[in-house]
């Protein structure tokens, strides 16, 4: 009997233990992430056409191609990618801007200073290049 309850207490301290190392590496990784990782991954993430507007066309295209017709046309781009920076950086921690030719959009708060920021221009698709900046709080 004093075997069973030594066993129990000793899997109850391992899976406590493991719990919190699991659950540091995690915070330690999202810390990680910079504007320099999102940007990149909105240089390759592809999605259907349909998937962010009204357009019933399965055809994959690039984010960036998506964010650019975002500007002249109704789509769900900037509710999409709001949903992303607010799991990455967090609620108001942000502010993503973007320009192609010579429209412009934003998503996030616009402040005096960051703790770090980045830009890149994008191809896109129809010609021309999208340029899009992120800052973090």
């Amino acid at each position: 009997m004093t075997a069973f309850a030594d066993a129990m207490i000793f899997l109850i301290v391992m899976m406590m233990a493991i719990s919190v190392i699991v659950t540091y590496n995690h915070i330690d990784q999202g810390a990680d992430i910079g504007p320099d990782d999102v940007l990149r991954d909105i240089s390759i993430i592809e999605m259907r056409l349909s998937d962010l507007t009204d357009i019933e066309d399965d055809s994959l295209v690039f984010l960036s191609d998506l964010m650019a017709l975002s500007l002249t046309q109704e789509t769900d781009v900037d509710d999409y990618l709001k949903s992303i920076l607010d799991a990455v950086f967090g609620e108001n921690r942000y502010f993503l801007s973007y320009r192609y030719g010579e429209l412009s959009g934003s998503i996030g708060t616009e402040f005096d200073h960051y703790t770090l920021q980045d830009s890149r221009s994008i191809p896109v698709s129809i010609g021309g290049y999208i340029d899009v900046m992120l800052s973090i709080l």
